[in-house]
């Protein structure tokens, strides 16, 4: 069985690379339909009705996405990310019904042109909750994203209402320890000796933790591994 190594190898040359491709699609080609991909159990869809948002990462449908999946790499696969329940969905061959991959054989995977990577059960008591993590930045740092999506009820005008509660936690992540950085102070302590330069930085670039969480976060990764060469 080929197996595909979760790593690149970044020096490879463009030959190596032609080859491994070719061996990746005669692999895939040779297996249709891929009996390691779809043994997973049916996916239920939600039979309740929401007045608000919806239970999936971004939108509401498949897309296209890859998956590194019992250590092989798959492309071109249709995925769902279901923040509810913390599931992975596609479709089964020929799209008769869709199916939940199994997340203990998930190691990474794509979902257009964001990554997510799993988290398992660790030792180290800096490392959050086994579950998926979006990688947005990556460098001498890294910042993870955790999103989370809940089904809350509200009293409406004549009935009971369903609605989506939505929250995102961020990470970054130096060497194998990982800092929950949700606020400024939490950032400017995680960047320790550097954080005055760093409040600095924030000021002349007019960055916001409070209403651009997001964005500060990417810029001052950048900074910070640029001034860190």
């Amino acid at each position: 069985m080929l197996r595909i190594q979760a790593q690149i190898i970044e020096k490879d040359s463009t030959v190596t690379r032609l080859a491994f491709e070719k061996a990746v699609q005669h692999y895939h080609a040779s297996m249709a339909p891929e009996p390691g991909l779809y043994r997973g159990s049916e996916y239920v869809v939600y039979a309740q009705n929401l007045k608000e948002g919806h239970p999936y990462f971004d939108k509401d449908h498949m897309r296209n996405g890859s998956l590194l999946y019992n250590g092989i790499l798959y492309r071109d696969v249709p995925l769902a990310y279901d923040l509810v329940k913390g599931l992975v969905v596609t479709y089964a061959p020929m799209n008769a019904f869709k199916i939940i991959l199994i997340n203990e054989l998930i190691d990474s995977f794509t979902i257009e042109n964001h990554i997510f990577i799993r988290l398992k059960d660790s030792l180290d008591p800096s490392v959050p909750r086994p579950g998926y993590y979006e990688q947005i930045y990556k460098g001498r740092v890294c910042i993870m994203k955790k999103e989370k999506k809940s089904i809350l009820e509200q009293a409406g005008n004549t009935s009971v209402e369903k609605i989506i509660d939505h929250s995102v936690s961020y990470y970054l992540v130096k060497g194998n320890t990982w800092y929950p950085v949700n606020n400024k102070r939490s950032l400017l302590h995680t960047l320790g000796d550097r954080n005055k330069e760093a409040r600095k930085f924030m000021r002349r670039n007019d960055l916001d933790m409070t209403g651009d969480k997001e964005n500060t976060l990417l810029k001052i990764a950048a900074w910070y591994d640029g001034s860190n060469q």
